[in-house]
């Protein structure tokens, strides 16, 4: 096998990956029931809501030194 086909041959299989990747999650999809679809917003909502920790502190950085300085 040639050196170039090795350097090449990842660009069309990316392509294909993702031209089959998007096919996949664009798929359409069968009907939710209402009260699957109303539980999911209210995990949603609950996990917007939720309030954020705070920023841990950061720890003091060490000055390094230079050898011989």
């Amino acid at each position: 096998m040639p050196a170039w086909l090795v350097w090449l041959l990842p660009v069309p299989a990316a392509t294909l990956a993702a031209v089959a990747w998007t096919s996949w999650t664009s798929r359409t999809r069968g009907p939710v029931e209402a009260v699957e679809s109303v539980e999911a917003y209210e995990r949603f909502r609950q996990a917007m809501t939720a309030p954020v920790p705070a920023p841990r502190a950061e720890a003091p950085r060490q000055e390094r030194t230079r050898p011989g300085a």
